[in-house]
Formats: structure tokens, sequence, C-alpha cells
């Protein structure tokens, strides 16, 4: 497994790297790599055909932007990313794990706020978005209380929906729905 990736050199440009943790089906990693040509995206998700589906679509398409990843992000993370070598970091439709028993299998936790602080640039942020808003709640709490992110309380729900320019697949399944989506940004906090 490649260690602290220099990404300038992987993508072969020194365009910003933003990350999606969890990339499910790649519909949200694809869109906004393809809305954003000027930005690098890479997605790490646990499922192994969801990571072999889309490197062969990058190789298919020649998406020169894109890289997946199969495995833990909890243990990728830490391995692939230097310090301040990420941009933006997109949460999209986690598992709530609904069971008590289940809760410390939530993808945020304080070690890898950790992490993912380490990694970001001074300027990067987090967006979280879920359809259950007890769970955006409890990383709403979980983030405050670890210190390194601070939300954003300005922008609205349509504001972060036009910055995205991407839908993951289970937004577009909730929005045909007509069920509700949770989002919020919280910006990494400037180092003392």
């Amino acid at each position: 497994m490649p260690h602290n990736i220099q990404w300038a050199n992987y993508f072969n440009n020194e365009n910003p790297v933003d990350l999606e943790i969890g990339t499910g089906r790649t519909h949200f990693l694809f869109e906004r790599a393809l809305n954003f040509p000027e930005r690098n995206i890479v997605g790490v998700e646990w499922k192994f055909q969801f990571v072999e589906q889309a490197n062969r679509r990058i190789i298919r398409e020649g998406i020169p932007n894109v890289a997946a990843f199969h495995g833990n992000a909890w243990l990728l993370i830490p391995l692939l990313f230097a310090p301040n070598s990420i941009a933006q970091v997109f949460v999209n439709f986690p598992d709530p794990w609904w069971k008590m028993r289940h809760k410390k299998r939530l993808v945020l936790n304080e070690p890898f706020l950790d992490a993912l602080a380490q990694r970001m640039r001074q300027d990067g942020f987090l967006v979280i978005q879920t359809d259950v808003r007890e769970l955006l709640e409890a990383y709403g709490s979980l983030i405050k209380n670890h210190g390194a992110f601070k939300p954003d309380l300005l922008t609205d729900q349509q504001a972060i929906t036009t910055k995205l320019k991407a839908k993951s697949h289970r937004e577009k399944k909730c929005l045909s729905q007509a069920l509700p989506i949770f989002r919020q940004i919280f910006y990494k906090k400037p180092a003392l």
C-alpha cells in the first residue's frame, strides 16, 4: 500500500485534492470530478465491487482527476494522505448504525477527526450529508466537542447543494421519494 502519496505526481498536476469517504456507488465521486475538472477527487470505499467499478470507469472513460481506493477509511486516510494535503472532505449518507452496540462503527469519531484535521489544509472544510437528522446532530456535537472544526452557520441547505454540484446515489433516491436531506459544512479552525 502506498504511503503519503504525492498527489501532484499521481494526478500529474498541482490541483487541490478532495476526498470522499464512503463513495458507495460513486455517483457523487464522478459528478464532482466531471463538474470540477480543476480539482482532483479521491474516493475511499469499503465495498470492493464499487471501487472495482469506479476504476474500470476511470480507465474506460479516461477520467484523469479521479482515484478510488478500497479499504477502511480509518486506516487508509492516514496512509494515503500527508499532512495538509486534503482540501475538502465529503461524508455522504454514512450508515447511521442504529443499534447501540454498533455505534462504535460510526465513520466519524475523535481519533478519525484527529487524522482528518492533521491532513486537511488550513482552508479546508468537511461536508456531511445525511437523511437522518439525529445522525447529523450527533456528528455536529462530536465535531464541536472535538474542537478542530467550526460549523458554517451562514450557508443554507440550497447553497450547499449548489456548491457541491454533485449528488450521491442515496441523495438521488431521497429526492425521488421527497425525503428530507440534512447537510452541514464544518471549516477547519486556524492553527494556534
